[in-house]
Formats: C-alpha cells, structure tokens, sequence
C-alpha cells in the first residue's frame, strides 16, 4: 500500500476518494485566501467578492464579466465549482487583480473609461475589449501603475502624531440656526 496521502484508489469503480477530495478542498482555500488580498472586487466591473477566475490572465471577475471573457475566447473556472490542480492555483497566485491592475490598466484613469457598473453589459464588454484586446492602458513591466499617483498613501493618524488622537467636543460653541436664512431677492 502506498504511502502517498493523495493515491487514488478506484473503489467501486470510483476514483474519488477521501485524500483527493481534501486536496480540491485545500486548493479551493489556497484560491479563497488568495482572493482576500487580490480579488476583492471583480477586475472588470464594480461587483464585489468574485467567484470566478479569468485563466487568461488570472484574474478574479464576477460571474457577469467571466460570461463576457469567454465571448473574447478568455477560459474561465468557478472557485468551487471547478476542478483545480495545484499548478493551475499555483499560476494564479503568482497574478491576482493588483498585479494585472498594474499591467493591463498601468496607464489608465478613470477620465479615459470610468470602471462600469456590474450591471452595464455593453460598457463591461467595450471595457475588457479596450483592456485586453486593444491593450490600450497595457504596459508590459507595470511600472506605469506605480508611477502614476504623485498623492502619498495614506497613514494613520497616530503615526504622524505619534500618538492616539483625542476627541473634543466644544460645549461652548453657539448651537446651529434653527432656520434657514431668508432668501435673497
């Protein structure tokens, strides 16, 4: 007998056994943790949580826009839904929505095309067209992306106070009109 936790075993003519169905179980987590950090929202629309992955690219999209990339000829997968080996999640983990950001919308602002509504098909479609097809804010280094914003990240408060801020309350402001002015003639 093997001692290898994944062997499959044919039983009844089934191969599916126990160890292989915690291993799709294990890469299904490794995909669903992955996706915390780097597909919260869809990459091509505004619809949060995903549950499908773009295999072209390796991004997260909602079920609308994986819909949208197979139109384009794009391979699709469900997170539960399909099949997974531990190449294929491996592969997606080395993309995510902040790495194909960087890439694919490296030279991008939201004057050029605004990110569409999840509902907006047609604005979806003509933004995945522009994005992959066209390549129009494509950079192949993604340095773009990262150079773009002059505006400094954000810190907390504390850290550039170094210390917790206090809250205060004036009790002896004069209290807010009770009525609109009049208005002007």
């Amino acid at each position: 007998r093997s001692t290898n936790p994944f062997t499959v075993s044919k039983v009844g003519g089934r191969t599916d056994t126990m160890s292989e169905k915690k291993r799709e179980e294990m890469l299904v987590k490794r995909l669903r943790d992955f996706a915390r950090s780097n597909g919260r929202t869809c990459a091509d629309c505004t619809e949060k949580f995903p549950s499908q992955i773009c295999m072209d690219y390796y991004t997260f999209v909602c079920m609308s826009c994986s819909g949208i990339h197979r139109e384009f000829q794009h391979k699709c997968k469900g997170i539960s839904m399909a099949k997974w080996s531990a190449d294929e999640v491996k592969a997606v983990e080395s993309g995510g929505n902040i790495k194909a950001e960087s890439i694919w919308l490296a030279t991008w602002t939201a004057k050029d095309f605004p990110i569409p509504e999840s509902g907006d098909v047609n604005r979806v479609r003509k933004f995945i067209e522009l994005k992959y097809k066209d390549k129009k804010w494509y950079s192949a280094d993604g340095k773009a992306a990262t150079q773009k914003s002059d505006t400094p990240k954000p810190e907390p408060i504390s850290k550039i106070l170094n210390e917790e801020p206090k809250l205060v309350v004036n009790k002896h402001a004069a209290p807010a009109p009770s009525k609109a002015p009049p208005p002007l003639p």
